[in-house]
């Protein structure tokens, strides 16, 4: 996933498709698939996958995108916010968790959200961002979710399940399979994998637990030895299991190692 946003409206999804197309410049309209719930599968292959769910707040659409990335994001949502002629709330590419960029047809600024809303689930802006001297930590840089140094985010749990699901393949090759996969327990592996990806920044909704669990339950149900099915298997579960430990915050301190 390359990009979460909030629209402020309900939009079909032929009319997201086709703003999503135009905002991304030369991808038409055709090569954007729209699908419903982040845990769903794309419906047909195309450049860019649209996952669609309830907003909540003042925006009652919330989108996640995933497939060939724009050359500027910020000129993509000015682009999506002109093209669907509504508000539309992105990340600003600032550490703090509760600053946003919100963009309107012609106009971008920078916003602070209700923090409490948030974590329910819901966006909801409280005022303009007051530009002050930040903290280093607090700089400018490219979003958090992007950044896998496991030195500084291995601490919370939200960074334990980012390094487990996004960094393990950096530290050498996995333990190869013992037991044969199907396609469809595959199937299920990259399900679970990309819901975790996402959930490891933000909480999760009730659905979003449920499919944890249940696809967790059925790797295990599968590969009664789990190393047998390979180390990556192992490490999915693990992932799964912190966000299981309810309720599920990734700010929270992450337990120390067994």
């Amino acid at each position: 996933m390359w990009d979460e946003l909030w629209i402020e409206r309900e939009v079909s999804g032929d009319a997201l498709a086709n703003a999503v197309g135009k905002a991304h410049g030369l991808i038409a309209g055709d090569d954007v698939v729209v699908v419903e719930g982040i845990a769903s599968e794309p419906s047909r292959a195309a450049a860019v996958a649209v996952y669609r769910t309830r907003g909540g707040g003042q925006f009652a659409t919330r989108i996640q995108l995933d497939g060939a990335e724009p050359d500027d994001r910020r000129v993509f949502c000015a682009r999506l916010a002109s093209a669907l002629g509504c508000k539309v709330l992105g990340d600003d590419g600032k550490i703090n968790p509760h600053t946003f960029m919100l963009y309107e047809p012609g106009n971008a600024t920078r916003v602070a959200v209700e923090p409490e809303k948030l974590d329910e689930q819901a966006a909801v802006i409280v005022g303009p961002y007051t530009e002050r001297d930040e903290d280093e930590a607090d700089r400018p840089t490219r979003p958090v979710r992007l950044v896998t140094e496991p030195s500084v985010y291995r601490a919370t749990r939200g960074g334990r399940v980012a390094h487990i699901v996004c960094d393990y393949m950096l530290e050498g090759l996995p333990r190869p399979p013992l037991a044969a996969w199907s396609d469809e327990i595959g199937d299920t592996y990259e399900k679970l994998q990309r819901l975790l990806g996402t959930l490891a920044y933000r909480k999760a909704s009730d659905e979003e637990v449920a499919s944890v669990r249940a696809w967790s339950t059925k790797l295990r149900r599968e590969f009664p030895d789990l190393e047998k099915a390979g180390w990556f298997v192992v490490e999915l579960c693990e992932a799964a299991d912190l966000v299981l430990a309810a309720p599920w915050d990734p700010s929270e301190p992450a337990p120390a190692p067994a």
